[in-house]
């Protein structure tokens, strides 16, 4: 008999250590707490009800649990029953207002403080309460147990995006590799493009041949331009020459001419002044010297117009190779910083891949062995002397203010048995590197 005693006495300690207070008992206002105040009065002498209408609204209990009223002040609601608090706002209106009783007052909650749920739920944060919410009911609330249903879908189209990335940047890479190649052969002035062996080594492989071609046919295209260019400018540096070429055997020629009608021009001065020869003569052959002496200085003009000609037409040919070089090696400079861009991009995607790849098995097995554990209910409550955490079951009620913590414990054998790097079967999730 004294060991069923004992047995009954301890049963109810550990009730009492974990029970939390029955939804029954009457609610106390507290911060946040919206009330709606009705405050009326029978006036005898008139036969008539008389309607506080500044009383009759909606107030908020104040962080510090206090209403400010009109006619009444500033009164504490927190800790008190709504019954409690009519009371008292119906002695302090008797009081300020010097009446002969008290008005009838009513206090109606009209929306209670929230409580909080976080942990291992759908949808954690702060809900209205209401009397007599119990742990089950507040979960359901959130939208119940959080599961790895809605993961597993997402990590198979990250996985699928993440494949289309991974592909993606690596055609980007063949792309920028083959116009690499094709840019330097154009710097240095090669017949054709030379790929780098990792691409020739894949030229079966239809992406790198088409990207190969169009280089190439690229390249060709940019010859044959710059060799026109440059054939057309040859091609006057030797008309030009030609030209001055021929002004110089002009010149050679007019200086013969010049020396032959001078000769004359001196036999002629000789016998114009022995009385030999008429003087109309010596003048005429004195303007065809001066004529032939006009004639070769335009040559000379245009034999210096020939030599800036084709000094301009060198310098022409300069500037064309120089700014061909240029831009060559302005483009080649940002294909490589595209193309560091890229790898580095590449590595991260193809890390990140394989992360999920490894990650979604992982969540599958997880999924089903958290399936069948319970899960540990508590609440964090705040009293007059701090704030502790309960131990609850799904039926312990919940109060205003309290925060409902929901945990699933993890599987007993941990992650033993979960698919890892080496587990995973080729082709499973593939990772397309750029190689």
């Amino acid at each position: 008999m004294r060991k069923w005693r004992v047995t009954v006495v301890a049963s109810f300690a550990v009730a009492a250590a974990f029970t939390l207070p029955s939804a029954a008992a009457e609610y106390l206002l507290g911060p946040q707490d919206k009330i709606r105040l009705k405050v009326y009065e029978w006036r005898a002498s008139r036969d008539v009800i008389f309607e506080w209408t500044a009383l009759n609204d909606d107030f908020v209990v104040g962080a510090d649990g206090t209403l400010f009223l009109p006619f009444v002040g500033q009164i504490r609601a927190e800790g008190a029953a709504p019954g409690d608090l009519a009371r008292a706002i119906g002695d302090r209106l008797m009081q300020h207002m010097g009446l002969g009783r008290q008005p009838d007052v009513a206090v109606e909650i009209t929306q209670y403080r929230p409580f909080y749920i976080v942990g291992y739920v759908t949808q954690p944060g702060e809900f209205p309460y209401r009397p007599g919410l119990t742990v089950l009911q507040a979960l359901g609330i959130a939208g119940g147990l959080r599961t790895h249903e809605d993961d597993i879908p997402r990590l198979e189209r990250e996985v699928i995006a993440g494949q289309g990335d991974v592909g993606l940047l690596a055609l980007t890479t063949v792309t920028l590799l083959a116009r690499k190649a094709r840019l330097e052969s154009e710097l240095a002035g090669a017949e054709d493009v030379t790929f780098p062996a990792d691409l020739q080594d894949r030229a079966s492989n239809a992406t790198v041949a088409v990207a190969m071609v169009q280089e190439r046919r690229i390249f060709a295209v940019r010859k044959d331009a710059m060799t026109t260019q440059l054939r057309s400018l040859r091609e006057l540096r030797e008309f030009l020459e030609k030209e001055l070429d021929s002004l110089e055997q002009q010149l050679i020629f007019r200086d013969k001419q010049i020396e032959l009608i001078q000769k004359e021009l001196a036999g002629v001065s000789a016998l114009v002044q022995k009385g030999l020869a008429v003087a109309p003569r010596e003048l005429s052959l004195e303007g065809t010297v001066a004529q032939m002496q006009g004639d070769k200085l335009a040559a000379e003009t245009s034999l210096l117009r020939v030599r800036q000609e084709i000094s301009k037409t060198d310098i022409e040919i300069l500037n064309l190779n120089n700014q061909h070089a240029n831009e060559v090696a302005g483009t080649l400079r940002e294909t490589q910083s595209q193309l560091n861009e890229v790898t580095s991009k590449a590595d991260t995607a193809a890390q990140l891949l394989h992360e999920t790849a490894v990650t979604a098995p992982a969540l599958l097995a997880l999924k089903q062995r958290s399936e069948s554990a319970k899960p540990i209910f508590k609440i964090v409550r705040t009293t007059d002397t701090g704030t502790k955490e309960l131990t609850a079951a799904e039926t312990t009620p919940i109060e205003p203010g309290d925060t409902v913590k929901i945990e699933i414990p993890p599987p007993q054998s941990g992650l033993a048995g979960l698919p890892v790097e080496g587990d995973l079967q080729a082709g499973t999730f593939p990772v397309q590197g750029t190689n």
